[in-house]
């Protein structure tokens, strides 16, 4: 990707809160993906979306996303 050593930077130093949205029907990145990304984060939570795909397009999840981005 070309990104150079900024891409390189471990999850683990993140501190911003942090929250991984992820489908439990993906078929890119299974939901196992989302597990290992969350713990890799200091504590990040994981929302999983029932049938959701590798896209953040399922009925309901803009206003699902919004109430919890207002916790």
């Amino acid at each position: 990707m070309g990104g150079g050593p900024r891409l390189l930077t471990p999850l683990s130093t993140i501190t911003a809160p942090t929250t991984v949205v992820h489908g439990d029907q993906d078929p890119i990145y299974p939901l196992g993906h989302g597990e290992a990304l969350t713990a890799a984060i200091p504590g990040a939570d994981l929302w999983v979306v029932p049938g959701m795909g590798h896209v953040l397009t399922s009925p309901g999840l803009p206003e699902e996303v919004a109430d919890l981005i207002r916790l």
